[in-house]
């Protein structure tokens, strides 16, 4: 009786020698040749009923030849026409390739492996199942993809030369600056894939690419069936898990260093470590600094707040907006709101649109001018440093008409110059042998002296033109809790004085502008203004003065005093 064929072989040729099948596998991708060798069979004996039976067998012909049974897939065998007689126990790579070939396995056999397991049967080697045909795999379709146009991590650096070919290396120009309806990107389409084929030769379709599902952010308007993404605010561009978005906040986690360089940002900065030496922020909607800031330029539309910073005179602060700082020392400050120091503000140029509040600490060295007056614990110190304070005063009116008017000295100076040099070429033009020499400089100065005349006259109208604002909020009034040292030199409207006399708070300075000195009150909030405060004190003197309502309180009882008295 037939041996059942198991269900995987789909071709089997066996001899006495051997059993050889192939198997496909892998969905028809690889075919599997296997074979089992059979041990060498003992002498036969020369019974003549055993060769009756022998002759009578149809599988046998009288030259002791197994024919070659092929199967089809469904397991049956099929009487094959081996062109040659195999050996017991070997298998040659003809054979093979005849096997396969008449199962329509042609384009995909495997050579090398087919002679490599031919050799190995040679030399009597375990044969493990070997492939020796295979097809090709089918490849699929590249996905859909977002492809961006700007850059949004910061390890896309970039530097840049300038005009002498220097290369700065804190300009690492990382990120890109996001402007209203400015192109982000767009989604690519998925691609067709490349076909394959199996062992047999049919074709294997490819499977198409995904598409790229696209979603818009905060900051973000997709269009074109959303395939193209828009910004509809200035910021930065993030792109993470398929979501573009544009913030408008950028946050640096540890230092700043050469790995973040300068920043730069259309929105709101933040770093929650330190900023070293020469490195500079810019932001249009404020900088918030976790830790301590050297010598830098920090420069903020909106607020800007720090731990403390040390400026070693050349740091600087530009903001448009509230100042919160620990500490600062020799750093120059323009604040156009109001500054806060919980400390101790130490050498520094502070100036702000606002008020200067020092909470717990002192305000030594330096000067500080607000237009809304300054509170602070300490003013001044026993060392004798100087410190200068001005309150009422609105400093960018006044740094303007500073510059024009050293402007206007300088010029004047060169007016003058220029004038004294023209006077001995004028008799040189008499002498024929220095005229033509005498007149090429006179020419000279003549031009430079019609620039600085017409340089003059500008200044001088934009002076004459210009006034100084009026603001409500301006109050020229210092309050000191603690010490007033002497040697503090103080400005309150057109009042300046060098305290000569040390004192103690908690107190109130306003200016007595009758005699051109200094009242020192009882304290009062820095709300009260200044203006208030003297109008009480004029109306308590002229009532005492002309006797009228004795039983008031006069500005004795109110505890005023003024400059010079004990």
């Amino acid at each position: 009786m037939e041996e059942e064929l198991p269900s995987e072989d789909f071709f089997v040729e066996e001899t006495s020698a051997y059993r050889f099948s192939l198997v496909l596998q892998n969905e028809q991708m690889e075919c599997l040749a296997n074979i089992e060798i059979f041990p060498p069979c003992t002498d036969i004996d020369n019974d003549p009923t055993e060769l009756e039976e022998e002759a009578a067998d149809p599988e046998i012909d009288n030259g002791g030849e197994v024919s070659i049974e092929k199967s089809n897939s469904s397991g049956n065998h099929a009487q094959s026409d081996s062109p040659s007689e195999i050996p017991p126990a070997v298998i040659n790579p003809p054979d093979i390739f005849w096997f396969l070939q008449q199962n329509n396995i042609v384009q995909t056999i495997d050579y090398p492996a087919v002679y490599e397991f031919c050799a190995a049967i040679e030399m009597g080697l375990h044969i493990e199942p070997t492939v020796v045909a295979r097809g090709i795999e089918p490849i699929k379709g590249a996905d859909g993809w977002f492809e961006l146009v700007v850059k949004t991590t910061g390890e896309e650096t970039e530097f840049e030369e300038d005009e002498d070919g220097n290369v700065d290396l804190k300009s690492l120009n990382a990120y890109s600056e996001i402007e209203v309806d400015q192109k982000l990107g767009t989604v690519h389409p998925p691609q067709d894939g490349i076909n394959g084929i199996d062992v047999c030769g049919l074709a294997v379709m490819a499977a198409k690419g995904e598409p790229f599902k696209l979603f818009g952010g905060e900051g973000v308007e997709l269009k074109f069936d959303d395939r193209v993404a828009f910004a509809i605010k200035s910021g930065r561009a993030l792109f993470e898990k398929q979501t573009i978005s544009v913030v408008d906040q950028l946050v640096v986690t540890g230092d700043v260093d050469l790995t973040v360089g300068d920043i730069d940002f259309n929105g709101f900065v933040e770093v929650t470590g330190d900023v070293p030496d020469d490195f500079d922020i810019k932001a249009t909607k404020g900088v918030k600094v976790g830790g301590a800031v050297g010598a830098c330029h920090i420069e903020s539309a909106g607020s800007v707040e720090i731990s403390s910073m040390a400026g070693k005179e050349i740091g600087h602060i530009i903001c448009h907006g509230d100042l919160h700082a620990t500490y600062l020392n020799q750093v120059m400050v323009q604040c156009f709101g109001d500054v806060y120091v919980s400390n101790e503000i130490r050498n520094s140029v502070i100036k702000a649109t606002g008020k200067i509040i020092v909470e717990r600490g002192a305000i030594i060295g330096g000067s500080c001018t607000a237009l809304d007056g300054i509170e602070t614990k300490s003013l001044g110190t026993t060392s004798g440093l100087r410190t200068k304070v001005v309150a009422g005063v609105y400093f960018p009116d006044v740094d303007r008409f500073d510059y024009l008017r050293s402007r206007l000295l300088v010029i004047n100076r060169q007016v003058d110059s220029i004038t004294a040099a023209m006077k001995p070429l004028q008799r040189n033009l008499e002498d024929e042998a220095l005229e033509s020499v005498a007149t090429k400089r006179m020419e000279i100065l003549v031009e430079q002296l019609e620039k600085l005349e017409a340089e003059k006259k500008m200044f001088s109208s934009e002076i004459t033109a210009s006034t100084p604002q009026v603001f409500a909020s301006k109050n020229p009034k210092i309050n000191v809790y603690d010490k007033l040292m002497e040697g503090v030199n103080v400005t309150l409207g057109e009042t300046n004085k060098e305290i000569k006399i040390a004192r103690s708070g908690p107190l109130s300075i306003i200016e007595n502008s009758r005699e051109g000195s200094l009242y020192f009150l009882t304290l009062t909030p820095m709300q009260i203004m200044a203006t208030q405060l003297e109008e009480e004190i004029i109306a308590a003197e002229n009532e005492l003065a002309g006797g009228i309502n004795a039983d008031k309180p006069n500005a004795d009882e109110k505890g005023t005093q003024k400059e010079g008295e004990s």
